[in-house]
């Protein structure tokens, strides 16, 4: 009986730690579903601008999804960093805006990010809180949106009463985080002007404008220096600077690619006195170029010369010293296996040119690495009316010459095609003249004969064109000297000196000011 007994105790104490065994690979083995299939936070850079950014979430070989195509709207985290919670076994993803979308991607891992730009996934890290009291460049969010003055440490969001309620109250909150106030909010303060104000005192990206019955939808809240318009539905920069800026652009929209040709300009007036405009381009390095510092010109020309995310700043500063600001992002590609056709750059672009004198018509393009890497070329001359006045038909000339016989506008269309027949193109306008602009008399520089004698052809190319403007601003610029150029044709406005106010002159007739 003893030993049976004996041999029980050892059977139960096997079983005991077979079931505890048990219990431990159990665990594990929930510890391991959970660590896969558990809930995970990820983020999206939207570095193309999507007003709308949505997850559309599946298991992989099934028709499994979390919700129907185009999936559910992520939410807006900060700058253009978009935030999606997944639970369950979902192992894929394809991010989209309803009709732009990546590929089909492997899920993230939880605090991983996808960049729209580069096409990979890295590590989400939380935005460092800066200290106020140091004004970098770097500090500055990007997006590809014109971005608002550098804001103030203070957090605020505005609301133009266009609809005259007595009261407008702020009701914020976070998903999954709680809210600034019981509804219907935090009452915001009138500033003047049908503007209301008030100061964010948390991490809140949702919003609600309401006067307590009437009310906005749910908003997403962009960050300090926006305001919302009831009347419009829309936010838009609040600027209180006396510079008001009308406008900045590029004459070319994004992507471009390396060695392309790109205009910025801007525009403003200010209640201070005459605007001057600065024109910078911080570098994918984190190096600032300077374009052009302070003058009057509205216009700076850049040339990338390598690839990758650029942001444009545009400074503005008034007689009286005060500034104001606007930054937008630009991307620059690589096309050195590009298979598509661009065009980078026609010499000269729309401009003038006097009749009967031949007009050359220079295109520096890339791309077409594709079958035998050759590129085509066709030009297409019409009239006013749109009347064509050449025979067009592509060959592998990157230049095309054309004499203008009568007086008036006339249009150069530039296509270039690769070997799939995939075609680029753009339109150039031009105006043929008859001696509009006088020769400046006493002229000294006999070293570069100009036929034509055209006041302002600082190239010497007899065309009156944006690259005469450009050969003036680097004069200014001391980036070259009096003989590198047609010093004696430069003085377009006539006031004895070739400035920057020559090359603004050009520029403004060539715009048709």
């Amino acid at each position: 009986m003893r030993h049976s007994k004996h041999l029980k105790s050892v059977i139960c104490l096997l079983l005991t730690m077979l079931m505890v065994f048990s219990v431990v690979l159990v665990a594990g083995a929930a510890d391991k579903d959970i660590a896969q299939t558990g809930a995970r936070t990820i983020y999206f850079r939207n570095t193309d601008n999507w007003s709308t950014v949505n997850a559309y979430v599946w298991v992989k070989n099934t028709t499994n999804s979390v919700k129907a195509w185009p999936g559910e709207a992520m939410t807006l985290h900060e700058g253009n960093i978009y935030k999606y919670t997944v639970s369950g076994d979902y192992n894929m993803i394809i991010f989209n805006n309803g009709g732009t979308q990546t590929g089909d991607l492997d899920l993230g891992q939880d605090g991983y990010l996808y960049d729209y730009s580069t096409k990979a996934w890295e590590k989400y890290a939380e935005p460092t809180p800066t200290d106020p009291t140091k004004e970098t460049e770097e500090s500055s969010k990007e997006t590809d949106e014109v971005n608002p003055p550098v804001p103030s440490t203070t957090k605020l969001v505005y609301c133009k009463n266009s609809k005259g309620w007595s009261t407008v109250n702020a009701y914020m909150w976070s998903d999954g985080s709680g809210n600034n106030s019981s509804w219907p909010g935090i009452a915001m303060t009138n500033v003047g002007d049908d503007i209301w104000q008030y100061e964010v005192t948390g991490n809140w990206n949702k919003i609600i404008f309401n006067n307590g019955s009437e009310q906005t939808g749910d908003l997403t809240f962009p960050g300090t220096g926006y305001i919302y318009d009831l009347t419009t539905n829309k936010w838009e920069i609040y600027d209180t600077s006396p510079i008001t800026v009308k406008s900045v652009a590029t004459d070319l929209k994004a992507p471009q690619y390396v060695g392309s040709e790109i205009v910025l300009s801007a525009d403003a007036v200010s209640t201070g006195g005459v605007v001057s405009y600065k024109f910078s381009v911080k570098n994918p390095n984190g190096t600032t170029t300077v374009l052009r510092d302070f003058s009057s010109a509205k216009t700076a020309l850049w040339n990338p010369t390598v690839a990758g995310d650029y942001t444009l700043i545009y400074d503005f500063k008034d007689a009286e010293g005060n500034t104001n600001q606007r930054t937008n992002t630009y991307k620059v590609a690589d096309d050195s296996t590009l298979a598509e056709p661009v065009i980078k750059k026609v010499t000269p672009g729309s401009s003038q040119v006097k009749v009967n004198t031949n007009l050359n018509v220079t295109v520096t393009a890339g791309g077409g690495k594709t079958g035998t890497n050759l590129l085509f070329y066709k030009y297409t001359v019409k009239d006013a009316t749109g009347k064509v006045l050449n025979v067009p038909y592509y060959t592998k000339n990157a230049s095309y010459t054309y004499k203008p016989s009568a007086l008036g506008k006339f249009t150069v269309t530039v296509c270039v095609q690769n070997c799939d027949n995939k075609t680029v193109e753009r339109t150039y306008d031009y105006e043929a003249v008859n001696n509009v602009e006088e020769s400046t008399e006493g002229s000294t520089n006999t070293t570069n004969p100009n036929p034509s004698g055209l006041l302002g052809d600082a190239d010497n190319d007899s065309v009156l064109s944006v690259m005469d403007a450009t050969e003036i601003q680097r004069y200014a610029a001391q980036l070259i000297s009096k003989s590198d150029f047609r010093y004696d044709l430069s003085d377009y406005d006539k006031d004895g000196n070739v400035s920057v106010m020559d090359a603004t002159s050009i520029q403004l007739k060539l715009a048709g000011l």
